[in-house]
């Protein structure tokens, strides 16, 4: 009697967990949770510009995002993780920009460009929301997240300055100094300008602090020719 030949089961890819299983198997339910999560993580900063951190409920950004409280916490576990998870968007978010304009411009440009294009969103908005960005940034509650999202700043700067100054970030501090100075000297100006919106110019204000961070940066770097890092 002819034995019956055993059907291989296909090897799994490496690397392929559950989730990955699950999306190739699943991929319109995949595609619904990836847009529930991204509505409620809009929401989620709605609310937190408009009412603050502490006062804005989980209940809340699931009944503004018009889902049950239930699948907001299949999605985050609390405030906290939604914070974090827009930090880590946002961070995303700016490295894909900057990979994008490498090849076109130089970072001290890229930089001035995001610095101007945010104060262009701050100007644009109420001046109830003039504090917002001040309020945020010392906010207890906030601060593992801004924390968070200065460093991925921080690091994506650094990558750029890098590649356009040709450093070795492994051998030396060069391109990580130059991108913190960069991002710390963003600070002051927004926080003179949080204070008296209506008697400042957030533009004019980054301008100059742009200017002044610039030439420190770029002396910074010039010791590369001389130290050899």
């Amino acid at each position: 009697m002819a034995k019956t030949p055993k059907t291989e089961k296909p090897e799994p890819v490496q690397g392929a967990g559950p989730a990955t299983a699950a999306e190739v198997k699943y991929p319109r339910r995949t595609e619904r949770r990836r847009r529930t999560r991204e509505k409620i993580l809009n929401v989620a900063f709605e609310q937190f510009s408009k009412t603050g951190f502490a006062a804005t409920t989980m209940q809340t950004i699931a009944d503004e995002a018009d889902i049950h409280v239930t699948t907001l916490f299949m999605h985050f576990n609390s405030k906290n993780d939604l914070a974090s998870s827009l930090a880590a968007v946002a961070v995303d978010t700016l490295r894909e920009r900057a990979w994008a304009a490498r090849a076109s411009k130089g970072f001290f440009e890229f930089f001035r460009e995001e610095a101007l294009a945010y104060a262009a969103i701050r100007r644009s908005a109420q001046q109830s929301d003039a504090a917002l960005w001040n309020n945020l940034r010392h906010d207890r509650e906030l601060a593992f997240a801004w924390t968070q999202y200065e460093h991925g700043q921080k690091d994506v700067y650094a990558e750029y300055i890098a590649a356009d100054f040709k450093l070795d970030r492994a051998a030396g501090y060069l391109a990580d100094l130059a991108a913190a100075l960069m991002v710390e000297c963003l600070i002051l100006p927004h926080e003179r300008w949080a204070t008296a919106p209506g008697k400042r110019k957030l533009a004019d204000e980054i301008e100059q602090a742009v200017d002044l961070a610039e030439n420190a940066a770029r002396q910074m770097l010039a010791a590369k020719d001389v130290t050899g890092a």
